[in-house]
């Protein structure tokens, strides 16, 4: 899910536990979003680079690396310890609900993407759209979003060949 979903999404799920939660809400916004420091700090590592923009189009590549590591934030590991270490410091519980929030709407997220394209591939007979290449490897590629928030419409995602959905990436 991109960045500005996630913050969207975050500022609705942090506005809506405000009345009961009060300013703890903003701990929970807070570590909604920036429990991707994650992928960055890994771009950084791994491309020997701090630019956020660069990062934001390395992870937007087709078949962007999905390394381990990219995902610590995001372990269920990680999430649990945030949640104990809140049974002992109130202060963490507002982080650990936003960190599970965060990871929550990336699982539903994922799922229904993969439905989608599976999908969309049945619907296209594994065939690329662009070439008319039948059978794999092709890939399916979610060719038009709106500015906020994904969009899960068939109509939306088209299936392509590996050098085509590479292409489409680069005209982006």
């Amino acid at each position: 899910m991109r960045v500005r979903d996630h913050i969207a999404l975050s500022t609705a799920g942090a506005a809506a536990l405000a009345p009961w939660a009060g300013r703890r809400a903003l701990g929970a916004w807070a570590a909604s979003i920036l429990i991707d420091i994650d992928h960055y700090l890994w771009f950084s590592v791994h491309e020997r680079q701090v630019s956020p923009r660069r990062a934001v189009r390395f992870f937007n590549q087709p078949d962007a690396p999905h390394h381990p590591a990219t995902r610590v934030l995001h372990h269920p590991t990680t999430l649990l310890a945030v949640a104990l270490l809140g049974t002992r410091r109130r202060a963490a519980l507002p982080v650990a609900l936003g960190m599970a929030f965060h990871v929550a709407l990336d699982v539903q997220h994922e799922r229904r993407l993969r439905d989608m394209r599976t999908s969309a591939m049945r619907r296209d007979d594994f065939t690329c759209q662009a070439c008319g290449v039948p059978g794999r490897p092709v890939t399916s590629h979610v060719w038009r979003q709106p500015r906020l928030l994904p969009s899960y419409r068939m109509q939306d995602v088209v299936t392509l060949c590996t050098s085509c959905h590479e292409a489409a990436h680069a005209d982006a």
